[in-house]
């Protein structure tokens, strides 16, 4: 019963698997595993997720020499629904006024302005419509940070200082831009994850530690290119190349995936298929 790599590598496994059968036209449930079939896991790969997907379609590739362009995926994530994004449009100049104006008549028709997925607090004043444009992107706007070429995770410091850019939002960007010119190249995109409290509970289950154990930044980089090394032995043959990104971010679905299997708790979103949905 206990957590594996076997049982990490079969979850992803698994998980692609069901991607692959969906895509090619196959029926539901796609799989066998009760887990799976009940509750909502993300895909292996963020960038085969449908929000993602059309960001790098209307935004990333259309502007990839753009100046704008790292700003541009800070207002992708911060946002992070594409009707909305849509309506902005691609920020080839930077007009707050008329972008919050847009955001508050989505409001005002009741219509989705941002994703479910990110939640931001009321610690720095305002609305959120006046948070999102004012506190966080405008100032990034009027003072950039420097894109380190050659590291995804000195890139990723640079975001830290900023409001509304914890590690996880900072990472959100970093991962769009790796796969531009900015980072595509970078040094450690096979050596350096930023392990988010999932992925850390995900790597405690797999070594046997208490879940909530603390364990330094090295040692978190060090376990999660240990799991990446054994890809060739336990990843299947359909699978593509894996890179830091996605052992992070499969070690955080593993965990939930985990909880259910245990008996520990659920996933707050179960799976309901109704057909193909626009962004989720």
């Amino acid at each position: 019963m206990v957590s594996s790599v076997d049982g990490f590598y079969n979850y992803i496994n698994e998980r692609h698997s069901i991607y692959i059968r969906r895509s090619i036209g196959e029926a539901f449930p796609w799989t066998d595993d009760e887990i799976l079939q009940t509750y909502s896991f993300c895909n292996v790969y963020r960038e085969l997720d449908k929000v993602t997907v059309w960001i790098r379609e209307n935004w990333k590739e259309p502007y990839a020499d753009h100046p704008n362009l790292p700003f541009a995926m800070a207002v992708a994530r911060q946002i992070n629904w594409p009707d909305t994004l849509q309506e902005i449009g691609f920020p080839e100049h930077w007009n707050p006024e008329r972008v919050k104006a847009i955001m508050q008549g989505r409001l005002d028709r009741k219509e989705k302005v941002y994703t479910g997925a990110y939640m931001l607090t009321g610690t720095l004043g305002g609305t959120k419509v006046e948070q999102t444009i004012d506190k966080i992107l405008t100032p990034l706007y009027e003072n950039p940070p420097p894109m380190h070429h050659h590291s995804l995770q000195d890139t990723w410091a640079e975001y830290l200082p900023y409001a509304g850019f914890s590690g996880f939002m900072a990472y959100e960007v970093v991962t769009d831009l790796r796969h531009s010119k900015y980072l595509e190249n970078a040094e450690d995109i096979m050596t350096w994850a930023n392990a988010g409290p999932g992925a850390k509970r995900g790597l405690n289950r797999i070594h046997g530690r208490p879940l909530e154990q603390t364990i330094k930044p090295n040692q978190l980089n060090a376990e999660m290119a240990e799991l990446l090394d054994l890809a060739s032995e336990y990843g299947a043959v359909y699978l593509p190349t894996l890179e830091m990104r996605e052992i992070e971010h499969c070690l955080c679905e593993y965990d939930k995936y985990e909880r259910v299997r245990l008996g520990e708790g659920r996933p707050r979103a179960k799976f309901k298929y109704k057909g193909e949905t626009k962004w989720v």
